[in-house]
């Protein structure tokens, strides 16, 4: 018989377009204390542990207003646009807030909409995309640099299956010109049809991700470069595809929206061998 835990931490796994996600609410946030941090480093590591890309903390404020904090895999803050999809849904099934809310991140005030299992949320314009070379080892590359609630380097490609991310990925993150924080790597091919396939390398994840939400909005941003416009659909590795419509004449041009799927996966009681014993 497996014996009971004290303060048992209850954990919602969550996936959007397959950005994976541990999300917590606020009274298992509180179980935890101060140790969220190593608690997320922990936890986060695949094959040891639960295993995700980040942890979300979902509370809810005052009617209609959901506050919402990401931590990447390796603790770090940050924002996350999958995250956010998903922070919304949970809080809906929750009760926190009902179709329609304002999500509180760290990349300021975002309407939410919540259709099934799908979520859309409008986040502030990226900035204006920044032709940008740089010089890897002896070759060159050549992209855009957006800001999309975090860095993006973003840099089109004619063989997006085959192109080397891992390669190419950690180089780029770390770059010199994006300063000790570094940046996040796409990797972009337009299909036509305005269709764009994305593959990301994350900081904080330190590797290729099966999406990457801010990700999907800095391509179809920096694609504007290419005289695309309007709605765009984004397929990332993972095959479930987004789409992000810019501008969102709903709230406003100094938005765009990013929607797609956000499913529950399961409910668990963490043990505490899942974060214990780690070097």
């Amino acid at each position: 018989m497996i014996p009971a835990r004290k303060n048992p931490v209850q954990i919602t796994k969550m996936s959007g377009a397959g950005n994976d996600f541990i999300v917590l609410g606020a009274e298992d946030r509180a179980r935890i204390g101060e140790g969220l941090i190593p608690w997320t480093r922990t936890i986060c590591r695949r094959g040891l542990s639960v295993g995700a890309d980040g942890v979300l903390i979902v509370e809810g404020v005052e009617p209609g207003r959901v506050r919402m904090r990401y931590l990447n895999a390796d603790g770090t803050p940050a924002f996350c646009g999958n995250g956010s999809r998903c922070a919304a849904r949970f809080a809906f099934l929750n009760g926190l807030a009902g179709e329609t809310m304002m999500l509180l991140t760290d990349a300021g005030e975002m309407p939410a909409r919540i259709e099934g299992d799908r979520v859309h949320v409008s986040m502030p314009r990226p900035t204006a995309p920044l032709a940008h070379q740089l010089e890897l080892g002896s070759s060159p590359v050549a992209g855009q640099r957006v800001l999309a609630g975090v860095p993006h380097f973003v840099t089109f490609v004619d063989d997006l299956p085959n192109a080397p991310l891992d390669r190419l990925g950690p180089g780029l993150r770390a770059h010199p010109s994006f300063g000790e924080e570094g940046t996040n790597v796409n990797l972009v091919q337009w299909f036509g049809d305005e269709h764009l396939g994305v593959r990301t390398f994350e900081r904080g994840v330190e590797g290729e991700t099966l999406s990457c939400g801010s990700g999907a909005l800095a391509a179809a941003w920096g694609a504007r470069l290419h005289d695309r416009h309007g709605a765009v659909r984004v397929t990332p590795t993972s095959g479930v595809e987004l789409e992000i419509v810019y501008p969102d004449p709903e709230h406003g041009a100094e938005f765009i929206r990013l929607s797609g799927e956000a499913r529950v996966v399961f409910h668990a009681t963490v043990d505490g061998e899942a974060s214990r014993g780690f070097a």
